[in-house]
């Protein structure tokens, strides 16, 4: 399939080439057209090596100016060769040719020659499909407060989320894990580096060029959009960068519930070691002044050390078994998924026609891109040929 397709650019663009090489003068055409049209085949075969199509359209690129120019430069010093400039201009003023006559021929040349490369340009183009996967982004704080209604507020309203969230997207922490997924080091190698494989560095690089990333208005939904020459490959990449979002934000949330599990455990074992201590010297105070825990003994002045240090004990009990319960709600939520932080909304699939080139509006903007040139190039030939017959007019009068 692949050689059918260079077969092919290689044809159009060396017919192209072939009509182009008649703005040569003939005699130029028969000492170096066959050169010239085999230097152009060469040139076509290492640009399609290099990078296939877009390789073509940059030495097409190369190639135009370079013709309109020595093209000129060759017809000219062919009107030398037969006859001076003076003759020239006389043979013009014999002719007659009017302006208007002039114009037309320009104008229709010109034209063509602009339409002509533009949609040749156009078909050696290489096609781009695009593929797009949705999926709905919430913030950490969703799924309950962590105790601080006013940070967790801060959260939710965080003006920067979505612009944080594109970063993440096409950072090494998310896209290394894509690469690696979908083997493109190796797939990308066999297409753009002569077989062998990509560094992920380079591979990193090419996939944010194809990677589009876009908030769905007035909603908590982002686009994210791959262009590739094989539709398939950029439904894969869409999908497989969603997923490797959604399990960085899970695991993320994991190591951080996590972090908070281990602190709220410390904090329980310091306030234990402290519970401790107390229960210990309220039972010292409680044998110093006798008192028993029955409720018989009346509170006195000299027992409110006691007193005082036994509701600082029930104070400390109470929080340390919400303590208790908050780690243990913390164990559960660790156990059920986060799969909430992100969920795909829509997978992508494979796009049914190409998005680039856009190939009739391109073609559209030719054509009055060739009109355009054309009139300009049309009105300067025909006011020269008026200016040059005028002035002949007035000689043969005076004549």
């Amino acid at each position: 399939m692949k050689n059918n397709s260079a077969s092919q650019s290689f044809s159009v663009s060396q017919r192209i080439y072939a009509c182009l090489l008649r703005a040569y003068p003939r005699r130029h055409r028969a000492e170096y057209g066959a050169a010239m049209a085999q230097l152009f085949r060469d040139q076509c075969r290492d640009a399609w090596n290099e990078s296939r199509g877009w390789g073509l359209a940059k030495l097409w690129l190369r190639v135009l100016p370079d013709l309109v120019n020595t093209s000129i430069m060759e017809r000219l010093a062919a009107l030398n060769e037969r006859k001076s400039m003076s003759d020239k201009l006389a043979g013009l003023s014999s002719f007659q040719t009017p302006p208007a006559k002039v114009f037309f021929k320009v104008f229709v040349t010109v034209f063509l020659i602009v339409l002509i490369v533009n949609v040749a340009i156009t078909f050696l183009l290489p096609e781009s499909y695009a593929s797009t996967c949705r999926i709905k982004v919430e913030n950490d704080a969703v799924g309950g407060f962590n105790g601080n209604t006013i940070t967790d507020a801060m959260k939710l309203s965080d003006p920067y989320f979505i612009q944080t969230t594109f970063e993440i997207m096409q950072s090494q922490l998310v896209l290394s894990n894509v690469i690696a997924s979908l083997d493109l080091n190796t797939r990308w190698g066999k297409k753009y580096n002569n077989g062998g494989p990509l560094q992920t560095e380079e591979t990193m690089k090419l996939l944010r060029q194809r990677l589009q990333l876009a908030p769905v208005r007035n909603t908590k939904l982002v686009s994210i959009t791959v262009y590739s020459d094989d539709k398939n490959e950029a439904a894969q990449i869409a999908n497989a960068i969603a997923e490797s979002y959604r399990d960085y934000r899970v695991h993320l949330r994991a190591e951080l519930a996590f972090t908070d599990l281990k602190v709220l455990q410390e904090q329980y074992r310091s306030e234990e070691k402290q519970i401790g201590q107390i229960q210990g010297a309220l039972d010292s105070l409680r044998q110093q002044f006798k008192i028993t825990d029955d409720g018989s003994h009346n509170q006195s002045p000299q027992d409110k050390p006691y007193w005082d240090e036994k509701n600082r004990l029930t104070s400390m009990q109470e929080a340390h078994q919400l303590l208790a319960a908050k780690i243990e709600a913390e164990k559960i939520n660790m156990q059920v998924p986060q799969s909430v932080l992100v969920q795909v909304a829509d997978r992508a699939e494979p796009g049914h026609a190409p998005v680039k080139p856009n190939k009739p509006l391109n073609i559209v903007l030719g054509a009055f891109e060739g009109i355009l040139a054309a009139s300009v190039l049309g009105a300067i030939a025909a006011l020269i040929v008026f200016q040059i017959r005028k002035r002949n007019q007035r000689q043969n009068a005076t004549a």
